[in-house]
């Protein structure tokens, strides 16, 4: 079995048109994607004289091609990256959930057009309620990896969405002794049989954010040296992406880099318990005509 294995697309459905793209050209068996799958780049447009620009907390690249053309272009080539318009005054977390719940259930719809499973975690930038988070996934037929388990051809699949503390108070965030006491509901899940997904990584493992520190769980850290399952699979850490074979797993830091529109991951093959490394980024000429795709 072939698993494509992606993280921290951050609503950039031009990566998940690459995605899509892959999934057909390596003959996937089954889809995952580790957490941070909503949109987080909220905008304001504005215009000086004949030009537009934005104002957001992330960067644009290629700032003067995207925002070429009129303002419902403009608007079409952000919302394929990853970049939702609230205005100034509706800019609050009320808005933001409902932005997210809204650009969740169209990703789900896209992704769906394959027809192979998919399993999907919560991330902690996904500032989306368990319940609406349920419902979504359901509506869609995408499988809830939120401290559930499904099978997986001959193994499993095991969720856990919780990460330790972050700056800047994302959803899901539990201090170390509480994401430990979290962790024990799937525990017994976990074996050598078992693919383990989370959305943050085990402390000491592709973890290491741009100051160098470690960003990942103790807790994790000790659950999988001591349960050992087959793959590790995570995200979180942006800075991390990559793969290291401990003992007798596999971890691979899924994360990709939405603002620069670089599609990152692995696929997995169960059989022979390998990885091939997923690096692609969707070049700019492209976005018109991953538009036009989209009216027919």
């Amino acid at each position: 079995m072939k698993i494509l294995a992606t993280s921290d697309i951050h609503g950039n459905k031009a990566l998940i048109y690459l995605v899509l793209q892959i999934i057909r050209k390596e003959n996937i068996d089954a889809l995952i994607i580790a957490g941070d799958i909503a949109p987080k780049g909220f905008y304001q447009l504005c215009r000086s004289g004949l030009k537009y620009d934005i104002c957001s907390a992330f960067s644009l690249k290629n700032k003067e091609d995207i925002l070429s053309g009129h303002e419902q272009q403009t608007k079409t080539k952000l919302d394929l990256l990853g970049f939702v318009e609230i205005p100034k005054d509706k800019y609050n977390l009320s808005t933001i959930k409902s932005k997210q719940k809204e650009k969740l259930g169209k990703i789900c719809k896209l992704l769906k057009t394959i027809d192979i499973p998919i399993y999907m975690l919560i991330g902690n930038d996904d500032h989306i309620t368990d319940e609406d988070w349920d419902r979504i996934l359901d509506d869609h037929g995408i499988l809830n990896l939120n401290l559930r388990t499904h099978a997986l051809g001959k193994l499993k699949v095991t969720g856990f969405q919780y990460v330790l503390p972050t700056p800047w108070n994302t959803n899901n965030e539990l201090p170390e002794n509480e994401l430990a006491k979290r962790l024990r509901s799937i525990e017994d899940q976990v074996d050598r049989k078992t693919i383990l997904i989370t959305h943050g990584p085990p402390k000491g493992v592709l973890d290491r954010v741009a100051n160098g520190l470690c960003a990942g769980s103790e807790s994790i850290y000790k659950l999988v040296k001591e349960k050992q399952p087959l793959f590790h699979i995570f995200g979180h850490i942006h800075e991390a992406f990559g793969n290291a074979r401990i003992d007798n797993t596999i971890y691979c830091n899924t994360s990709c880099l939405w603002t620069d529109r670089l599609l990152r991951g692995y696929i997995i093959d169960t059989e022979g318990k390998s990885i091939k490394r997923i690096e692609e980024k969707i070049p700019l000429k492209e976005i018109g005509d991953i538009k036009d795709q989209r009216r027919k």
